[in-house]
């Protein structure tokens, strides 16, 4: 029910006719991806306002209590980045507030709950022991990122890679090479805007594209970036970085669901089977697994791996 929604938001030519009933339904989809704030603001920023009076009503009151959240996310945010800026340690940050801020235009127009920083491995320890001097206790180190967090429960992650080392060859020199100055900062910066989409397709896929955020991330990006983003080079990196197959399927998703995306800017490849669909990772939501979902969870669970070598590392996880 939620993707129609959607659609129409992105492509004027989706009007919807919808009964109250069926605004019910959303609401209900909206909530269990955690969407109210994307759709909030892509409504109002788009000039959208005919629907129910309840139905704006909730997403409001949704966005007002993301607001108050991001509010504190973002000076969290902000004071982490100020102090590796004063200690000379380069830092990136990813997602959260500043992937909200740079591609919706505000930073309340998509809820985070925790922080995601990007730095070099060379500057690991001593990036652990900056936050730790802020008060953050450090956790663990996993796959690919280390994880602290403050006396309130806020988790800080910090990755010096943006891959499991077992999935991939990921090269990270390209993304901090061509990073980009961000505001009056010297050592913040921030990726540049085909890396950020490389990684926003690298992050659903890693997740399994198992909510509609991931898919809202991917359409937001193209049509905020447009021409500024290079398949050609995406593709090219992705076979570098043995990446490939997970990228097409990342896609091959977005673009099934919201097809007015193929006017936009064409896909390099034809769009692959991933056996994933709405009802699928909904019903899943919701604890309910049909034989469609094992499918799904076979595909990206065994089969999006670029290489043999990496495809074999899988083999032992469970479902």
């Amino acid at each position: 029910m939620i993707l129609p929604l959607l659609r129409s938001l992105y492509d004027s030519r989706s009007a919807l006719a919808w009964t109250p009933s069926q605004y019910e339904i959303a609401l209900k989809e909206i909530e269990l991806f955690s969407l109210s704030s994307q759709v909030y603001h892509l409504m109002k920023h788009r000039g959208i306002d005919q629907t129910p009076d309840f139905f704006a009503e909730k997403l409001r009151e949704k966005y007002t209590k993301g607001l108050h959240q991001n509010l504190f996310m973002k000076h969290k945010e902000q004071e982490s980045i100020n102090r590796f800026e004063s200690e000379g340690l380069k830092v990136i940050p990813l997602k959260g507030v500043h992937f909200a801020e740079r591609y919706f235009g505000y930073f309340a127009a998509r809820v985070s709950s925790d922080i995601d920083l990007l730095v070099p491995a060379s500057q690991l320890d001593a990036s652990i022991a900056c936050l730790q001097k802020m008060g953050y206790r450090f956790e663990i180190i996993k796959d690919h990122h280390a994880r602290l967090h403050d006396k309130d429960g806020l988790m800080i992650e910090l990755h010096w890679t943006l891959d499991k080392q077992h999935w991939s060859d990921l090269h990270i020199e390209p993304f901090w090479r061509d990073a980009e100055v961000f505001k009056e900062y010297s050592y913040v910066k921030q990726m540049s805007d085909l890396h950020t989409f490389y990684f926003i397709c690298l992050h659903g896929a890693r997740h399994q594209m198992d909510s509609i955020r991931y898919l809202l991330d991917i359409v937001q990006m193209i049509h905020q970036c447009g021409d500024k983003l290079s398949y050609k080079e995406l593709m090219e990196q992705a076979a570098y970085d043995k990446t490939s197959k997970r990228i097409q399927a990342a896609l091959s998703i977005v673009y099934q669901q919201f097809p007015h995306l193929h006017e936009i800017k064409p896909l390099p490849f034809c769009v692959i089977e991933t056996h994933w669909s709405y009802d699928v990772i909904k019903y899943a939501k919701l604890g309910i697994r049909t034989k469609h979902y094992f499918l799904y969870k076979f595909f990206f669970k065994h089969l999006i791996f670029d290489t043999i070598r990496h495809q074999m590392k899988s083999l032992r996880r469970a479902y």
